[in-house]
């Protein structure tokens, strides 16, 4: 067992594949945004939390990549939503996320828009783009679902291009441990997040009596969009076999990511 809490965003995918870990209390489990769960690693809070495939050199000296637990695919990036002025300003959802980075890289092909930034939580977005606080963000987690509903105009899909330009999938998020864990704690929560993938993704191919009167009131629970065709469209696109282990083109990706945006 850890030596401590672990932490999770509280995002469908997370609260999904972590199901059956939470309700058995093996850990206690804490629940931040992305941002905060970043900086709570950079700072060394936990011993095993979910964080940024855009933080892993910063903690590359404390923290190894587990290989469970990633959020990593295609068609799962952040979406650049809003309008383009010069001199506009764009939310961003972190400081230390895989969306500023692969906006930084978009940026790259883009150097004239004369935008400004400003970071804000991914939960103020789109209350603040509503208000007219700012005019453009970069959408995480929940968002690509529901900004259409909204009328607001898709700038980039910054997934798609990421594959384009790169051909490698998305590196979002993934589970860190502390290296200095016993191997044997380590190995043994691996097994127990695989476990509990597993049958979170039983009950919920099957939708299945518990899925429908547990889980899915439990992700809904805890998730910024309650209606339960956005929570399903969310565990549908970023629970992939590379959550359960990652495989060879995952890993080769987050060499190009590392290589593309973390120099």
């Amino acid at each position: 067992m850890a030596t401590g809490p672990i932490a999770i965003s509280p995002c469908p995918n997370d609260t999904f594949a972590f199901y059956a870990i939470i309700h058995a209390a093996k850990y206690k489990v804490d629940f931040l945004d992305i941002e905060e769960l970043n900086r709570a690693l950079i700072a060394g809070k936990y011993d095993i939390a979910k964080g940024s495939f855009a933080i892993m050199q910063k903690i590359a000296p404390e923290y190894e990549i587990l290989p469970v637990g990633a959020a990593i695919g295609k068609g799962v990036g952040p979406v650049f939503v809003g309008s383009l002025k010069p001199g506009g300003t764009v939310a961003l959802p972190g400081e230390n996320t895989t969306a500023h980075r692969l906006y930084k890289f978009w940026q790259s092909y883009h150097p004239d828009t004369g935008l400004l930034t400003q970071q804000m939580p991914f939960f103020e977005m789109l209350p603040a783009l509503k208000a007219g606080k700012i005019d453009a963000a970069v959408l995480i987690h929940e968002g690509r679902f529901v900004y259409p509903g909204l009328g607001l105009k898709l700038i980039s899909d910054l997934g798609a291009f990421w594959e384009e330009k790169t051909g490698a999938m998305i590196p979002l998020g993934c589970i860190y441990a502390r290296k200095s864990l016993p191997a044997e704690t380590k190995s043994a929560f691996v097994a127990q997040l695989k476990d509990s993938l597993m049958a979170s993704g039983r009950e919920h191919r099957g939708k299945s009596p518990r899925y429908l009167s547990e889980i899915l009131p439990y992700m809904r629970e805890q998730a910024q969009e309650k209606e339960d065709q956005v929570v399903e469209a969310h565990v549908e696109t970023y629970v992939t076999a590379d959550t359960l282990e990652m495989g060879a083109e995952a890993l080769k990706s987050v060499d190009v990511f590392r290589e593309k945006c973390l120099q």
